[in-house]
């Protein structure tokens, strides 16, 4: 057993995360361990199925009862982290008690209000700039959307024939090369574009575990590249747990995850939560833990380096 404060070690074979499902009487003595949890989790293709159309995942009653139940366990602090937008991230889940960190974690909201990383908001103009000469340079390309979120955008080419993925992708670098300030990452049949600032998912979730009282323990579940920040930023002592794909035709069943555990697939997400709520409710008790998840809650969005903004954004 590991020591108090570090997370089981995990062993794996051919450099691939063993599954949850494989340990996890030790992965519920390392919570038993703890005070309380940050928890951290994705949208698309970890909480929803991904779907060729970027409109389309919604939750199932599944997952929305076990987002709920999460948020109801006064020792849990419960994040849904995702590359959206906060104003769809936030239609989307509903869920009241949680914080959601929209666009990589550049924007937050939270039931005391909603923030935005102060320098990416500058740059918003310049995000846009680059999105209209994507429209006139992609917009003939069959399948392929620029999907406008306030402070970043996103191409999709899910549904772009493949012969023409390659000029989607490097029209998207050479003009985000071209301007200033904008970098380009990698997804699931996307590529984003976002302020060049120092923000990511990691960075949020090494926010929310600063913003956590001492004594409690951090976890992420994703299943896309962009989910890796995260999973590095709670290391050593957290568990990041990689989503593999189970049939949304990417093929992603990377063995290469700064991940210390896995799920088999999208569709067995809800049961780790579910376990993680029943787990961890049946023994919170811990005096004052609804006291210190409402103290985050209000404040997390007046940490730098963001900057309250109005409930509604515009995602123009």
């Amino acid at each position: 057993m590991s020591e108090r404060g570090a997370p089981p070690e995990a062993v794996s074979e051919r450099g691939a995360p063993p599954e949850v499902w494989s340990r996890i009487d030790e992965l519920g003595r390392w919570l038993d361990g703890s005070d309380g949890l940050v928890l951290g989790v994705d949208f698309d293709g970890t909480l929803a199925p991904i779907a060729d159309d970027h409109r389309e995942p919604t939750l199932d009653p599944s997952a929305h009862g076990a987002l709920r139940a999460l948020a109801a366990v006064p020792s849990i602090h419960l994040a849904v982290v995702s590359g959206r937008s906060r104003a769809d991230l936030t239609a989307r889940v509903g869920v009241d008690g949680a914080v959601y960190a929209g666009n990589h974690g550049l924007e937050l909201v939270t039931d005391d209000g909603a923030a935005v990383h102060s320098e990416a908001a500058g740059l918003g103009p310049t995000v846009r700039r680059a999105c209209d000469e994507l429209d006139d340079r992609l917009g003939d390309i069959s399948g392929c959307v620029i999907e406008r979120k306030g402070v970043t955008a996103t191409v999709h080419f899910r549904r772009v024939h493949d012969d023409a993925v390659p000029e989607v992708t490097s029209t998207v670098e050479e003009v985000a090369s071209a301007v200033d300030g904008i970098r380009v990452t990698a997804g699931k049949r996307v590529r984003e574009l976002r302020p060049a600032v120092q923000w990511d998912k990691g960075e949020t979730m090494r926010l929310l575990r600063e913003s956590a009282p001492d004594g409690w323990r951090t976890m992420y579940v994703g299943d896309d590249t962009t989910d890796e920040d995260a999973f590095r930023a709670i290391r050593p002592d957290g568990i990041g747990v990689y989503v593999a794909d189970d049939g949304d035709g990417d093929g992603d069943r990377r063995t290469e995850t700064a991940a210390s555990d896995r799920l088999g697939g999208q569709s067995d997400v809800v049961r780790l939560l579910v376990w993680l709520a029943d787990r961890i409710d049946s023994r919170s008790s811990a005096a004052g833990a609804t006291d210190a998840r409402e103290a985050v809650l209000a404040t997390v969005v007046d940490r730098e380096p963001f900057t309250r903004v109005r409930s509604s954004p515009s995602t123009a």
